[in-house]
């Protein structure tokens, strides 16, 4: 009996095993798949549009370490100038609509928009299975980002890829205070946003309504201001454009969501 309930345990540890290794070697692809994309068709071609005293600090940073460089704080001026080869990403999927950079949590990802909202859940920009999925735009949601709130998904992934990295927001509340700001580029525009608000709800809470109206977006903001566990201390204007990030929290299979709220501060022609 004991020579088959070892048998039994060893059986099992092996097939727990193959199905870890396959977990990894899962993330493993879609997060080089990622880096490719970026190395191939995205290059930043100045730190940032900056303040003298600000260039000054940057050139300090270069040699410290990451999580160094995320404590620094940045001005109302930040604005990354990225140029993105947007010809290149749509010859591999006619989806893309954007690019998505949150520099403090060196999160970088092209953004894309199926006809709905389940595709991409486990396909990558690259139209390949994986868990991993790909960071989209809500299905409904006007890709030139006037509508009251656009919603932008992306996996909360163990490995910290996708929208794995929101959640330390929770963790240390100085890196969203220090640098407050993501943005999203297109063909023609490129978009700063301020991070307003940021907490944990539910999937079909109150959070997930697109405002249609001036008295339904100002009910809107004051809700999720009312539910954020962070209080932004920069000037933001009323009745700007918001983004609203979304990823799942907590337990696989929970209906818990982690939601980062920005409102959209400045736009510049691309280029």
């Amino acid at each position: 009996m004991d020579v088959i309930i070892l048998v039994v345990a060893m059986a099992l540890l092996a097939v727990s095993g193959y199905k870890l290794a396959e977990i990894f070697w899962e993330y493993k692809a879609g997060t080089d798949s990622y880096s490719a994309l970026e190395e191939s068709f995205v290059k930043e071609i100045e730190p940032s549009k900056a303040s003298e005293e600000e260039s000054v600090q940057q050139t300090e940073e270069a040699a410290e370490s990451a999580e160094t460089k995320q404590a620094q704080i940045v001005g109302e001026d930040y604005f990354p100038s990225v140029v993105v080869d947007f010809a290149g990403l749509e010859s591999i999927n006619e989806d893309v609509t954007g690019w998505f950079s949150m520099p403090v949590l060196d999160i970088a990802y092209p953004v894309v928009q199926g006809s709905d909202n389940y595709y991409y859940l486990d396909h990558t920009v690259e139209k390949k299975g994986n868990s991993s999925g790909a960071i989209f735009m809500d299905a409904n949601a006007n890709t030139l980002m006037t509508d009251y709130n656009t919603f932008i998904y992306g996996h909360n992934m163990r490995n910290g890829s996708m929208f794995g990295k929101l959640k330390n927001f929770i963790r240390d509340e100085d890196l969203c205070r220090n640098n407050p700001y993501f943005f999203y580029y297109t063909k023609d525009k490129s978009y700063k946003y301020l991070i307003i608000s940021y907490y944990v709800t539910i999937d079909g809470s109150g959070t997930y309504y697109i405002p249609i109206s001036d008295d339904a977006y100002s009910d809107y903001r004051r809700l999720i201001l009312k539910n954020s566990q962070y209080q932004c201390e920069r000037d933001f204007p009323d009745y700007s454009p918001i983004v609203t990030l979304s990823t799942c929290y907590g337990a696989s299979g929970s209906d818990q969501r982690f939601v980062v709220h920005g409102i959209l501060v400045e736009t510049r022609d691309a280029g």
